[in-house]
């Protein structure tokens, strides 16, 4: 999914932060399909405090040396020392705009491009120059959410105000590099002086893996307060993963990042593999379904062991892919405990079960749906076969499931068959006034996973169900993840209104976006005043800071096509 291009908010953003800076209230909003028109602040041009003065752009074809003058090697790293020793300051942009946003040329600007995800940063800073020699120079600033902090409180600025709290993270500056040893000359200097003030460079793949586009051939990388590299990369631009670099053809880059910036974000809300709240989920999934305590202790003790060799495959998984990632080469599980007791054991727990009222039936399908989503996180491409080709055992195993009620379905351009989920979907439906009921709707609601299914609208379910359920006695727990949820179904309609289905996924309206948002923060409020402190609260916190300043919510339950 590709987001909406941005448009006149940010032009408008820029004029409600210059209301921190003592300049004019201007209020606007953004209007959907154009490009956004840059808002220009003009000031002083400068680099630093001193008296040193870059020239205005000049053409490329006035750096003709086969190595930089001394003053271009001076001004450039100096640029770069000043911008990066920012990020230790923890300068918001209330503050930069009222010390630097009057005396200097910058541009406003929101180059999706140039971020690892849509609508990250609250704002970019983009100013162009020429160094002595006519080398062009660019720089960008971006300005984040501020860090969530436990206890999560509910906003209560909105607006101008929460928006001037956003805190420069990340720092990108690249200077044209025409010739080997202009660029190699240029990049030794800044080294130097970093290495001066940040002690010796330290071979971390972190940075490159996260950045692989962004890594040139020649690199030095400093990790004291912030992530800082400096490279001299003669052909940027082609590799997929980094197709915003500032400047075409042959550079010297130095970028740095707060190494927490993705805390700061407005990624979906989380759809987190939380080991302990899925196993908190399960147990009492089984003992609302009253089963005899010897089969239920069997229930708990496979699903133990599934999930304990899943997280553990995972583990060695993401850890081999760093280097080499082919599917016959991971690793698999030994043994047999994990697999063998499966089978019988459902068989078992759906006989002794089916009799069940309702409430009872609900759990008894909730557990059951746990049990096999674990085993199926085994190696999820192994476990049941492909629609090409599978084992015997695969074969059997998966014909006898679904003689129990499973449905198995392969994914979008994966041939696998994996667990539908559709005991689930089963127990969802049962009886919303029993326990068991109610542990299988907010389990359904916290999965969100009806994006499986073509023009899906699981948004608008999650509302209505999330809204009914608030009207049940439930525990304050389960009313607080079930306001954070509402409050993310809610917050899908405001994205989507503000033009994040580029593809079109959503053709017609799908609900009025100030009512949305409201609804949202009204669910966010609630919520966090019921929890505080958990994951699920910080979420909701982050997303209640976006919609508060007007900015983009993160997604949960829209489905975008490709």
């Amino acid at each position: 999914m590709q987001p909406g291009t941005w448009t006149g908010r940010i032009a408008t953003t820029l004029l409600l932060l210059a209301a921190v800076a003592g300049a004019a209230l201007a209020t606007l909003y953004h209007v959907k399909g154009h490009q956004v028109a840059a808002a220009t602040v003009f000031a002083k041009q400068s680099i630093s405090e001193t008296e040193n003065q870059i020239p205005e752009h000049s053409s490329q074809a006035q750096v003709q040396s086969a190595s930089p003058p001394s003053d271009d090697e001076t001004f450039f790293t100096s640029m770069a020392e000043m911008e990066v020793s920012q990020l230790n300051d923890g300068v918001t942009l209330a503050q930069w705009m009222d010390s630097r946003g009057k005396r200097e040329r910058w541009e406003t600007t929101k180059p999706e491009m140039l971020v690892g995800g849509p609508d990250e940063e609250c704002l970019s800073m983009q100013r162009t120059d020429a160094l002595p020699s006519g080398a062009t120079v660019v720089r960008v600033l971006y300005f984040y959410p501020p860090l969530p902090s436990s206890p999560f409180v509910f906003p209560t600025l909105k607006g101008s105000a929460l928006f001037s709290t956003c805190t420069l993270a990340w720092i990108r500056i690249e200077v044209e590099a025409p010739t080997p040893e202009f660029g190699q000359a240029m990049l030794r200097a800044v080294s130097a002086q970093f290495t001066k003030m940040y002690g010796n460079t330290v071979d971390d793949k972190r940075v490159s893996l996260r950045r692989p586009g962004l890594w040139g051939q020649d690199v030095f990388c400093w990790i004291p307060h912030a992530e800082i590299v400096a490279n001299y990369d003669a052909k940027p631009g082609l590799s997929p993963d980094a197709p915003g670099q500032l400047l075409g053809g042959p550079v010297v880059r130095v970028f740095a990042q707060l190494p927490n910036i993705g805390d700061s974000g407005n990624r979906s809300p989380a759809l987190r593999g939380d080991l302990a709240t899925q196993q908190a989920q399960f147990r009492q999934a089984v003992a609302a379904a009253g089963a005899e305590p010897a089969l239920s202790q069997r229930m708990q003790t496979l699903y133990e062991v599934d999930t304990r060799l899943a997280r553990r495959l995972e583990d060695e998984v993401e850890a081999m892919c760093k280097i080499h990632c082919e599917a016959q080469d991971l690793p698999k599980p030994t043994g047999s405990d994990w697999r063998d007791p499966l089978l019988p054991l459902l068989q078992d727990w759906f006989n002794t079960l089916k009799s069940a009222d309702t409430g009872r039936r609900a759990a008894s399908l909730l557990a059951a749906d746990s049990l096999l989503s674990a085993f199926g996180s085994v190696r999820p491409w192994d476990q049941f076969g492909t629609e090409q080709s599978s084992t015997p055992e695969q074969s059997k195993l998966r014909t006898a499931l679904q003689e129990l009620g499973a449905n198995f379905e392969t994914g979008f351009e994966d041939p696998s068959y994996h667990y539908s989920g559709n005991w689930l979907s089963e127990a969802r439906d049962l009886d919303p006034d029993t326990e068991g009921g109610q542990l299988a709707l907010v389990a359904w609601m916290s999965r969100g996973d009806g994006c499986q299914r073509a023009g899906s609208v699981i948004f608008r379910e999650v509302i209505s169900k999330g809204e009914m359920l608030l009207t049940k006695k439930i525990s304050a727990s389960t009313a607080a993840q079930v306001h954070f949820m509402v409050g993310d179904a809610y917050s899908d309609i405001v994205a989507i209104a503000d033009g994040v289905d580029a593809n079109g996924a959503y053709t017609s309206a799908v609900g009025d976006e100030a009512e949305s948002r409201a609804k949202a923060l009204q669910h966010y409020r609630a919520g966090l005043v019921l929890d505080n402190t958990s994951e699920d609260a910080r979420d909701a916190w982050r997303q209640a800071w976006h919609l508060s300043a007007g900015l983009v919510p993160g997604t949960r339950y829209a489905c975008f096509g490709d």
